[in-house]
């Protein structure tokens, strides 16, 4: 008789979005977060906004009483990968991003340490035609520095706002492609990484 053991589901962490109450960045990531699903992974999307992080400093990361970052923290350390998302803000990933980014510190003593050996997938979007790229070189930066793994086909997205209906949902065929080929390459990192 053979037994079967079902696979553990591949678990992605999806953290972006900007402090605007309609976020094309949180959008976007959302989008990736329903394609992943899809695909079989858990995903828990976490929009930056309601974090409600101050600006950090060891002191505030030391008397951290915040049960969202709580939970997210709990989240990363049990996921197979993430994907990041940040809009450009004079040619960088925004203040709000980079704070909470700042306060994965939090991870800095565990056994593996930050992202260790795991995929992320980088997306960045800026309002001009060719902006998000210099974005898109600090995120990658930033996954390097956290130890983790930057998915190949990560991207940045010029005219950020054109690419969604009144909904707020995307409706460039073009970006589709885009980000669904970033999140099928991300679960497959994930799996293979993990196994």
């Amino acid at each position: 008789m053979i037994i079967e053991i079902p696979m553990k589901k591949i678990n992605i962490v999806c953290l972006g979005g900007s402090m605007e109450n309609k976020s094309s960045t949180l959008a976007v990531l959302k989008h990736a977060a329903v394609k992943l699903k899809e695909l079989g992974a858990d995903v828990y999307v976490t929009d930056i906004r309601t974090l409600d992080l101050p600006l950090f400093s060891y002191k505030a990361l030391l008397s951290m009483k915040n049960l969202k970052f709580t939970e997210l923290v709990k989240k990363i350390k049990e996921a197979d990968g993430f994907i990041f998302a940040s809009p450009e803000y004079h040619g960088s990933v925004s203040s709000a991003f980079k704070n909470v980014i700042d306060y994965l510190e939090i991870l800095s003593k565990e056994t593996h340490p930050y992202l260790s050996l795991k995929p992320v997938g980088c997306i960045a979007l800026g309002g001009a035609e060719n902006a998000g790229y210099a974005t898109l070189n600090a995120m990658i930066s930033i996954v390097h520095n956290l130890r983790g793994v930057v998915a190949p086909n990560s991207l940045a997205i010029g005219y950020g706002n054109s690419h969604f209906d009144n909904k707020g949902n995307l409706n460039s065929e073009v970006i589709i492609k885009r980000v669904n080929r970033l999140t099928e390459e991300l679960f497959m990192l994930a799996k293979k990484l993990r196994d």
